[in-house]
C-alpha cells in the first residue's frame, strides 16, 4: 500500500525536520514514510512513564534512530494528577519548541490522521463550536519560528495499520487509546471509528 506523500516533498526537502515521535501506530508509520521517501528527519518522544510499556517505547525509538543514523530525542514527562491530556499536550509540545529553538528545526512533522479530525470536530460540535472553530487540523500551521504539519491527515488509522503491516515495520500499540477516562477515546471508540468505518470517502 502506498501513502500519499505529496506534503513531504513539497515542505520537508533540503529542510531540517523533527518528527514527534511515540512508537505508536500513526507515528511509526510516517516514520517510514519519511524513511522511505528519503527525508531527512530527527524524532523527538516524550516518556510519560504512565503504561508498562513507556520505557520499552523509549528503548525501542532510540534503537530506531541508531539503526536510521537519526538524532533521537527523548524526555521523561512529570506525573499530572489533573487534566491529563492538556497538561500532557502542553508539556510535549514545550519540549518539540525547545528543540525547535536549540537546533534549529524547520518543520515538526506529527501523525495527526483522519480518525483524529473527526474526533476533533465532533468534540468541537458537541461544546457548541462556531464554523471557524469546526475547521479542525490543518495540514499545514505556520508558527513563530517553523512550520508544523500533518501528512496524514486524508489516511485513516487502518489504512497506516495496511501499510505498517504489509511491509512489516515495527509499532506499538497504545492501550491507554482504550481507556473512555479519557474523552477522546471516549469519542474515538462511540462515534468517529464507527463513521470513519462506514463512510470513510465521504469524510
Amino acid at each position: 500500500m502506498a501513502l500519499n506523500c505529496s506534503l513531504l516533498t513539497a515542505h520537508c526537502s533540503l529542510k531540517k525536520n523533527l518528527l514527534a515521535f511515540s512508537a505508536g501506530v500513526d507515528s511509526s508509520a510516517l516514520f517510514f514514510l519519511l524513511i522511505d521517501n528519503n527525508t531527512s528527519f530527527d524524532i523527538a518522544l516524550v516518556n510519560y512513564g504512565t503504561r508498562d510499556n513507556s520505557n520499552k517505547e523509549e528503548a525501542h525509538a532510540k534503537a530506531l534512530a541508531k539503526k536510521y543514523n537519526l538524532t533521537c530525542y527523548t524526555i521523561k514527562a512529570p506525573k499530572f494528577t489533573t487534566h491529563f491530556e492538556k497538561h500532557a499536550r502542553d508539556f510535549r509540545y514545550n519540549f518539540f519548541e525547545t528543540l525547535i529553538n536549540e537546533h534549529g528545526y524547520d518543520t515538526l512533522l506529527t501523525a495527526h490522521q483522519l480518525n483524529d479530525q473527526l474526533e476533533w470536530l465532533l468534540m468541537r460540535l458537541t461544546k457548541g463550536a462556531g464554523v471557524s472553530e469546526l475547521i479542525g487540523l490543518e495540514p499545514v500551521s505556520k508558527k513563530k519560528n517553523y512550520t508544523l504539519l500533518r501528512p496524514l491527515l486524508e489516511h485513516s488509522k487502518d489504512e497506516l495499520l495496511t501499510y505498517l503491516e504489509t511491509n512489516q515495520y515495527p509499532y506499538f500499540i497504545d492501550e491507554s487509546n482504550s481507556d473512555e477516562k479519557y474523552e477522546r477515546n471516549r469519542f474515538r471508540k462511540k462515534f468517529s471509528d464507527p463513521l470513519i468505518t462506514q463512510y470513510k470517502e465521504g469524510i
